[in-house]
C-alpha cells in the first residue's frame, strides 16, 4: 500500500488557510465533512470529501465580536441533546463555546453551553456514552482539573466532578466491561488512564507510571484509541523521542506495551505532533507526522506490532514542512490523510487504496489468503501461509512457518524466537522482508546472509530463514534488503525477555502453589512463563506484579510442557547464613537442626545443581546471604506436583523443572512445587 500525493486545497484567505492548528471531521448524512480551525483573528472552513477528488469546500465562518482575539487553536465536535456543535477553547469563556454544525456541513450560530465549574478555557475535551446518557470530559486549562459532565435531555450540562490533571489529547475507550479515558499532556510528560465510574461518571486514575516510564515516551503530543482485533489499542506520538507507541488497553485499565518505533532516515515522523488511526474492514492503519517534512503510514497486526508500509516526503507540490495536524478518513475505495502544516498554507490530501483489502486470519496448518491484501499470521503449531494474489502481509508463529506470498508486493515478517521460517518465492524488487522483531538489529551487515543456489539463508542469533527466489535462482543481501532495511527502528518493549537476560527478582512462595492463566499467581511475580506445544513454538510471557499472566493462546487443545523461570530477590531475605550451615551439616552425613531433610530440604540445598550436596553448596549459598558475587546464584525451580521424588538423597538430586500441561481454549491450570536453591528451612 503506498501513500499518493493528490494535491492542496485553500480558501484563498491568509485567516483561513495559515495556522491551522486543529482538523476535526464529522459525517452527515454519509457525507463526511473537515473543520479546520486557525487561532486569533482567524476562523474555521468546512470541506465535503469526495471520492477520487480534492475536497470542496462549503463553508467558512471568521470569528467576530470578543472571542476574535482570545481563541485557541482546537475544534472538537460533540452532540448535546441531538444538536451537533464544534466545540472551541477561548481562554476567557465561562461556559463551552462552539458553532452549530448544520446538516449539510455548514456552520450555524455561536453558542455558549451553561457556566462549566472549571470554566471554558479548554485544552482537551473526548465525549462518551454510558448506556442511555452522554458525559463529557474536558481538561480546564486554567485550574489543572479534569472535569467530567453529565449531558442533559435538554443540552445543559451537570457537573459529575473533578480529578486533578491536565491534558492536551484526550480519548474515550472500551475495554471489557469498563469504560476509560486515556489523555496524554505534552508540558507535564504525562500519560493518564482513568477509569471511568458508570453511575456517577467521575473519573479515578489508575497508575501506569512504570509502563510508560519503561517505554521512554518524550513530549507525548497526541494519543488516540481504536478497537481492534478483539482488543481495546492506544497509540502514543511522542514528539521528544521521535516515537510512536502502542500499548493494549487490558480490562482493568492496565497499559501492556506490545510495540515502540523510533523515527529512522527512512521513515518521516521526527518531531511526531499528530497521528491518527483508522480502522476500514477490520484492518488498522496509523498515520503519524511532524517536523520531519512528510507523512509515514503503518498498519497494526493483530500482535499489536506496527508494519511500516510506506512514508512520503514533502516536494515542491506539497505543503508538508512541520506538519501540525492529521485526519484520516475513509471515503469511498480509499483512505483520505489530510494534513496541515506550520509552514505551508492549506490543507494537504494524501490516499491510500483499500479497494483490495482481504481478510485478518491466524491459524495453524494451512492458511489460506484470498485474491485481495490479505494479514495472515502463523501459530503456536507448524503453519503454512498461502496468500495467494494481492499485496499480502505473512507473519510467522512461533513455530515453524513455510509463506508462499503469491503474485503482488507481498511483506513477510519475521517473529523472535520463532522455530526456522521459509519462505517459498521471494520477488525480489517487489516482496519486502521485515525482521523488525529481531532484538538489536539495524543494519543488513549484522546478518550471516548465505546466497544459495535457489535463493539464500539468513542466520541472526538464535533465528533461521531460508528464502527461495520465485525466480528460481540465487539471492543476494542487495537483491532481498536494496541499500538497508527501510521503516522504523522497533525498541524491545518486553524487558522481561530482553535478549536472553534473566526475568526481574521478586519474592515467591516456598511449597505447593497452583498456577492458573486466568488468575492472579501470588509466587509467580516477574516470572518468566514458558509454553511449549507438542511439535510447536515456544510462547514466553513474564507475569505482572499480581503473577498473572496471558499466554494468548488460540482456541483449541493444546499439550505441552510448561517451564517457569524466576530469579532470587536479595531484598527478601529469605536464604541466610542457617541455610549454609543445614548444609554443611547434610554434606558430612548429618541431618539438619530439625531432623531428617525432605526430598525437597535437598533439591534446596544443591544450589550448584551439580547432583551432589557439599561444602561448594554452603559456600555459594553463604555468598548469596552475605551479598557477594558467585557463579552460583539463587533461583526458583518449579517442579511437577505430583513428581516422585523419593529416589533423591544426599548424593543423587536429580529431578525434572517444569510440567506436562493441557491448554484448553486458551486456560492452563496446572499444580506444582516452588522451590527456592539455597533456603532449607521453610521447605
Amino acid at each position: 500500500m503506498m501513500l499518493q500525493f493528490e494535491g492542496v486545497v485553500a480558501t484563498g484567505s491568509v485567516a483561513l488557510d495559515s495556522g491551522i492548528g486543529d482538523t476535526a471531521l464529522k459525517t452527515f448524512n454519509g457525507d463526511t465533512y473537515l473543520y479546520t480551525v486557525t487561532g486569533p483573528t482567524g476562523g474555521i472552513a468546512v470541506w465535503r470529501l469526495v471520492d477520487g477528488a480534492l475536497p470542496q469546500i462549503v463553508d467558512t465562518e471568521y470569528y467576530g465580536g470578543a472571542i476574535t482575539f482570545q481563541m485557541g487553536r482546537s475544534g472538537i465536535p460533540v452532540t448535546l441533546a441531538g444538536e451537533d456543535q464544534l466545540v472551541l477553547d477561548v481562554n476567557t469563556a465561562t461556559g463551552l463555546v462552539g458553532y452549530d454544525l448544520n446538516a449539510d456541513g455548514t456552520i450555524g450560530s455561536l453558542q455558549e453551553t451553561d457556566t462549566l465549574s472549571g470554566g471554558g478555557d479548554i485544552s482537551a475535551l473526548v465525549q462518551m456514552s454510558l448506556g442511555s446518557a452522554d458525559l463529557l470530559a474536558i481538561a480546564h486549562e486554567d485550574t489543572g482539573q479534569i472535569g467530567t459532565y453529565h449531558v442533559n435531555n435538554d443540552g445543559t450540562l451537570s457537573l459529575a466532578g473533578f480529578v486533578v490533571g491536565e491534558a492536551d489529547s484526550m480519548q474515550a475507550i472500551q475495554s471489557g466491561a469498563g469504560r476509560f479515558v486515556v489523555s496524554s499532556d505534552a508540558a507535564s510528560n504525562a500519560i493518564t488512564t482513568y477509569r471511568v465510574d458508570p453511575n456517577s461518571g467521575t473519573l479515578s486514575a489508575i497508575d501506569n507510571s512504570a509502563t510508560t516510564g519503561t517505554l521512554g515516551i518524550a513530549t507525548p503530543t497526541a494519543v488516540e484509541v481504536v478497537e481492534a482485533y478483539g482488543q481495546s489499542w492506544v497509540v502514543v506520538a511522542g514528539s521528544g523521542s521521535n516515537s510512536v507507541s502502542v500499548m493494549r488497553l487490558s480490562s482493568d485499565g492496565r497499559l501492556i506495551p506490545t510495540d515502540h518505533v523510533l523515527d529512522t532516515l527512512d521513515t518521516r515522523f521526527e518531531s511526531v505532533q499528530d497521528l491518527s488511526v483508522i480502522e476500514v474492514d477490520g484492518r488498522v492503519f496509523v498515520v503519524a507526522a511532524g517536523g520531519d517534512d512528510g507523512i509515514t503510514l503503518y498498519t497494526l497486526t493483530p500482535d499489536g506490532q506496527l508494519v511500516h508500509l510506506d512514508s512520503i516526503a514533502d516536494s515542491v507540490e506539497s505543503g508538508l514542512q512541520n506538519v501540525q495536524t492529521l485526519s484520516v478518513a475513509h471515503v469511498g475505495d480509499e483512505l483520505q490523510i489530510l494534513a496541515t502544516a506550520q509552514q505551508d498554507a492549506g490543507v494537504n490530501l494524501l490516499t491510500v487504496s483499500v479497494a483490495d483489502l482481504g481478510v485478518v486470519r491466524e491459524g495453524f496448518g494451512t492458511v489460506n489468503g484470498t485474491a485481495s491484501d490479505d494479514m495472515l499470521s502463523g501459530s503456536v503449531l507448524e503453519t503454512t501461509l498461502l496468500g495467494g494474489a494481492g499485496e499480502d502481509i505473512l507473519i510467522a508463529g512461533t513455530a515453524a512457518t513455510t509463506m508462499t506470498g503469491g503474485s503482488g508486493a507481498d511483506i513477510f515478517v519475521m517473529q523472535a524466537g520463532s522455530d526456522p521460517t521459509t519462505i517459498t518465492d521471494f520477488e525480489a524488487g517487489i516482496d519486502r522482508l521485515d525482521l523488525f522483531d529481531y532484538l538489536l538489529l539495524r543494519s543488513p551487515t549484522q546478518l550471516t546472509f548465505t546466497t544459495t543456489a535457489q535463493g539464500a539463508e539468513i542466520e541472526y542469533r538464535d533465528e533461521s530463514i531460508q528464502i527461495f527466489s520465485a525466480s528460481g535462482g540465487s539471492l543476494t543481501s542487495a537483491e532481498v534488503f536494496g541499500a538497508g532495511f527501510g521503516g522504523p527502528d522497533h525498541i524491545p518493549v518486553d524487558f522481561g525477555d530482553f535478549g536472553g537476560l534473566e526475568p526481574d527478582s521478586s519474592g515467591g512462595v516456598q511449597g505447593g502453589i497452583s498456577v492458573n492463566s486466568e488468575t492472579a499467581n501470588p509466587g509467580l511475580t516477574d516470572a518468566e512463563i514458558r509454553f511449549t506445544p507438542d511439535g510447536g513454538g515456544t510462547i514466553s510471557v513474564t507475569a505482572d506484579e499480581d503473577g498473572a499472566f496471558d499466554l494468548d493462546l488460540p482456541s483449541g487443545t493444546f499439550p505441552g510442557a510448561l517451564e517457569i523461570i524466576k530469579t532470587y530477590s536479595t531484598a527478601s531475605g529469605e536464604i541466610n547464613a542457617l541455610d549454609a550451615l543445614q548444609v554443611l551439616r547434610i554434606s558430612v552425613g548429618l541431618d539438619p537442626t530439625w531432623g531428617p531433610a525432605t526430598p525437597e530440604n535437598l533439591i534446596a540445598a544443591d544450589i550448584t545443581q551439580d547432583g551432589t550436596i557439599n561444602a561448594l553448596d554452603a559456600l555459594a549459598i553463604l555468598q548469596v546471604a552475605v551479598g557477594q558475587s558467585t557463579a552460583h546464584e539463587a533461583e526458583w525451580v518449579f517442579l511437577d506436583a505430583d513428581a516422585d521424588l523419593s529416589g533423591i538423597t544426599p548424593n543423587n538430586v536429580h529431578y525434572e523443572t517444569g510440567v506436562d500441561v493441557v491448554a484448553m481454549d486458551g486456560l492452563i491450570s496446572i499444580d506444582m512445587t516452588s522451590i527456592l536453591l539455597g533456603n532449607l528451612e521453610a521447605v
